[in-house]
């Protein structure tokens, strides 16, 4: 009767052991799946936070809760952005690379750093590096139809590379315009593409 007792002791307490543990991760579940909403504020406003809670985002996004691998590829996105803004671009190509090792089906992070790619090879300026800028900016565009950006640079490229390559020049600026383009980029394309007009209109009639 004694055995009994002490058995039945020792099995209600491996029990009570095992539903504690079971209430404690579901409290934790629970709890952190009612800040989601306040995560995904925070990839953008504060980003950095929301990097620094990546291991155990990841853990949970795996079978629960995908979702969280949007939270953290918005959060690097955003620290990219600003690394840009302060002209960090190696700090910009790291975060992006980090959005590809989360999602490497992530079409903005592709997107940025091949424009970032071209546009270092745009600055060495040769025609190969230019050319093969070129080629990154046309994949870039690939990916994002609706943002004229990549088209600009291509544009721009073709300028650098020969500045009376005229049709290439206003076809590509004319491709940008159609799209979505920062007001800054949009005014001096149109600008561009005028004078790249002008130049063609005055060679043509040259030799006429």
């Amino acid at each position: 009767m004694l055995f009994r007792s002490i058995l039945f002791q020792r099995i209600k307490a491996k029990v009570l052991k095992v539903f504690s543990l079971f209430l404690t991760i579901s409290t934790f579940v629970i709890l952190f799946y009612s800040c989601q909403p306040s995560l995904k504020t925070l990839s953008v406003t504060a980003p950095d936070v929301v990097v620094a809670k990546q291991d155990s985002l990841l853990a949970l996004s795996k079978d629960r809760r995908p979702e969280f691998v949007t939270i953290l590829t918005t959060a690097h996105i955003n620290i990219a952005r600003r690394a840009e803004s302060k002209g960090d671009i190696s700090a910009a190509v790291d975060e992006y690379q980090k959005v590809l090792k989360i999602d490497p089906t992530n079409k903005t992070a592709r997107y940025e750093l091949l424009v970032l790619e071209g546009l270092n090879l745009y600055r060495k300026g040769s025609k190969s590096a230019l050319w093969d800028a070129i080629e990154l900016f046309s994949k870039a565009a690939s990916i994002d139809m609706d943002s004229g950006v990549a088209n600009y640079w291509i544009a721009k490229s073709y300028e650098k590379k020969d500045s009376k390559d005229f049709e290439l020049i206003i076809e590509a600026y004319e491709q940008a315009l159609i799209k979505k383009l920062p007001d800054d980029l949009r005014q001096d394309a149109e600008d561009a593409k005028n004078i790249a007009y002008k130049n063609k209109t005055t060679l043509d009639n040259f030799w006429k």
